[in-house]
């Protein structure tokens, strides 16, 4: 989901392979899947997985260059895509973000100057009033309620509470992701300070959200893009540090946190950046990123990388795909894990070429 900072970089060489952990040894080999018919302009900006047979894609497909506008909502079923019916939607609109999980799918975006949502209801989708005010929207499924970010700098973030969107103060400027384990949410993205680069992290307690104190890098740069509680005591963080210069123009961040402490999580020495994470149903971890190896006339790429959690042991998984750019979009969810199948699926952005979907 979400969209904002975007660092473009030329496709140049194959990836690095860490020898992997035998529990890694089954890791997926991705490979392209069709995509739907779209025009040449189009971008895909956030995928869901949310049940077999159930994997959501959204974006847009503008008529020509540098006119973003008529949203698309497709989901493939195993065999074919099928489009869908956006209500009360201009073509002038965006959608930036799909969140879903078992109990329901929500749609966001913005639609003449304003936030659009829209919620998926009895095999359509349905719009649903925005908060007064708000311009841009990203829902956020979880199993602790339907969360809606405010609009960065404003400290608030909404919950769906039956039929209205109920406001809660949030110790952060910029919420980049939200995810829950059980009752338990969790936020990142870009805590309070004189800009919104810095990491921060919060946790709803059940009535309110409280900050968690994050050891931010040295750095006037950086931010948390996406959030995993793998357990109640198991909290994992990702994002990417924006200050570096030639020829790394980014570092990656991970972390683990066990409720007290929080632990650095070493990565493999090519990956520069991180994007989204998710788990499989044997509990391994799952990474998009960017990574780039040594050498001054070395270009980053896209890559999925993979661990059991304990002992940490990556292995860097080709992304297949045509093209000269990879292309790095700061907060969208570019990964999914289908329920029930641990079949992954990887969306990324690429230039000339636009859009690729991988699976494996």
């Amino acid at each position: 989901m979400k969209p904002l900072a975007r660092i473009a970089a030329a496709l140049g060489l194959a990836a690095a392979v860490i020898t992997p952990s035998p529990a890694l040894a089954a890791d997926p080999v991705l490979h392209d899947h069709p995509l739907p018919g779209l025009r040449a302009e189009a971008e895909l900006t956030d995928l869901a997985a949310p049940a077999q047979n159930q994997i959501w894609i959204v974006g847009y497909q503008a008529l020509k260059p540098g006119y973003p506008g008529n949203p698309v909502v497709h989901r493939w079923n195993g065999r074919r895509w099928a489009g869908f019916t956006i209500p009360d939607f201009s073509s002038r609109g965006v959608l930036r973000s799909v969140s879903a999980t078992a109990d329901g799918v929500w749609i966001g975006g913005t639609k003449d100057g304003a936030a659009y949502i829209a919620q998926y209801v009895n095999g359509a989708f349905t719009q649903v009033a925005a908060p007064a005010g708000l311009r841009s929207a990203a829902p956020e499924q979880t199993s602790a309620g339907v969360w809606l970010p405010g609009d960065p700098r404003t400290g608030v973030i909404w919950r769906r509470e039956g039929t209205a969107w109920a406001p809660y103060a949030m110790p952060m400027q910029k919420v980049l992701a939200v995810k829950a384990l059980g009752g338990q949410a969790w936020a990142v993205g870009g805590a309070p300070a004189e800009d919104d680069s810095v990491p921060g992290v919060a946790r709803f307690t059940g009535t309110a959200w409280e900050n968690v104190p994050y050891p931010a890098p040295f750095s006037e740069g950086s931010i948390l893009e996406d959030v995993l509680p793998r357990t109640a005591d198991d909290i994992w963080v990702a994002g990417t540090d924006y200050t570096r210069g030639e020829p790394r123009p980014t570092e990656p961040l991970l972390h683990r946190y066990d409720g007290a402490t929080w632990t650095p999580v070493p990565l493999p020495p090519e990956v520069i950046g991180l994007n989204s994470i998710a788990r499989d149903d044997s509990g391994k971890v799952w990474i998009s990123g960017l990574a780039q190896a040594p050498g001054w006339d070395a270009r980053p790429r896209p890559v999925l990388i993979g661990t059991s959690p304990d002992p940490i042991a990556w292995t860097v998984v080709e992304v297949p795909f045509d093209g000269e750019s990879g292309v790095h979009h700061e907060g969208w969810d570019t990964l999914g894990v289908e329920a029930g199948t641990s079949r992954i699926w990887l969306l990324a952005d690429t230039r000339p070429n636009g859009p690729v979907l991988s699976t494996g």
